[in-house]
């Protein structure tokens, strides 16, 4: 079973295991599992003139939206098809010569780099160290460099720089003349470590935000960029028309304006990881990394290879994300997200269940 280049492709793998798709409980993905909000819902159904109407290709009521989240001005919000757009509209744009990446992180990164020809160097996160993410290291790898990626927090490890320590990066960058793009895809899990509120248009940074995690909304494509006027200016111009539809835009302002729905979902995602963490840590055969997101990274450290153990969950309708195709990791290595209490339990019952048949086997 080859790993997908991302997870949560139901279709493929209920087609391949002869599973109906509603049956799928998909760990390989890392969205809400408590989202959409109702509010969004409500939104959606109310929201059918959308479809005859022509979007507004600048997106104007998500850039206030956005804008009254931080605070910061509209002039300094970008809207995009997902945050992915925003990653390959900047490279780009800025043309880099050469980029480095923590890895293993988000392929997408790579991909776009290797697209614009960018000489693409790495800094292997240590998986002794938990794969903590280094200043120190950071520092010393980055001269040369035109462009630096970091991941806040990191997927597919969960690590978490906290905001003092990302401003410390980000000044240091601006120092030597090293742009730094920020993604914080998953920090709505830890808000209080963003640094969107530092962005000005004095920044040497763009930062990027998905509403496509955190409210459960991937199918719709919507997330937005932060950063200096000047700099949103010219990714505009470079912006495909309409590349965000009004339906996206519709309902990512009603998320943004859920605070409801933001502070229960995080209530009830630290309440699953103090029942699922001891879960999977109780499990002789796996290792457990710390993460402060919603999901996990665990490795294998006997029996199963990631490959085998995915084929064997889907006998249990159970879909999780073999990483062995990130960068720094191998076949030991598989992520899960955190879903909802009797799904977390469905996935503990069966990888238990599948060690004890291998040792019965033997």
């Amino acid at each position: 079973m080859k790993p997908s280049l991302h997870g949560g492709n139901v279709r493929e793998f209920a087609k391949q295991f002869g599973v109906p798709e509603p049956e799928v409980v998909d760990f390989s993905v890392n969205t809400n599992p408590w989202g959409p909000p109702e509010s969004v819902l409500e939104c959606y159904r109310y929201a059918a003139h959308l479809l005859s109407t022509y979007p507004d290709p600048e997106s104007g009521l998500l850039k206030r939206e956005v804008a009254r989240h931080f605070p910061l001005w509209p002039e300094n919000v970008i809207a995009g098809n997902g945050s992915t757009e925003l990653i390959y509209l900047l490279i780009q744009l800025l043309k880099p010569r050469s980029a480095l990446l923590l890895e293993p992180s988000f392929l997408e990164y790579r991909r776009a780099l290797n697209l614009q020809g960018v000489q693409v160097r790495s800094v292997r996160l240590p998986e002794k160290n938990n794969f903590a993410i280094s200043l120190q290291e950071i520092l010393n790898a980055v001269r040369g460099v035109d462009l630096f990626i970091l991941a806040n927090p990191n997927n597919p490890t969960g690590n978490l720089l906290g905001e003092r320590e990302v401003l410390q990066v980000l000044e240091e960058m601006k120092r030597r003349g090293i742009f730094t793009l920020v993604d914080e895809a998953f920090i709505d899990w830890a808000p209080a470590d963003s640094v969107a509120p530092a962005i000005n248009d004095g920044s040497y940074f763009f930062l990027i935000r998905s509403l496509t995690k955190f409210f459960n909304l991937p199918g719709i494509r919507i997330g937005y960029g932060l950063g200096p006027r000047r700099l949103i200016e010219r990714l505009e111009q470079q912006k495909i028309t309409w590349s965000v539809n009004g339906l996206a835009e519709a309902l990512g302002v009603e998320a943004l304006r859920d605070r409801d729905f933001q502070e229960e979902s995080r209530k009830r995602l630290a309440a699953e990881k103090e029942f699922l963490s001891p879960a999977l840590a109780a499990i002789p055969e796996l290792k457990l990394f710390p993460s402060a997101a919603n999901f996990y990274l665990l490795k294998l450290r006997a029996g199963f290879d990631a490959a085998k153990l995915a084929m064997r969950l889907a006998d249990d309708k159970i879909m999780v994300r073999d990483a062995s195709n990130f960068a720094g990791l191998d076949n030991q290595f598989f992520r899960v997200s955190i879903r909802a209490r009797y799904e977390n339990q469905l996935l503990v019952q069966a990888l238990r269940a599948a060690w004890q048949e291998r040792h019965d086997a033997r």
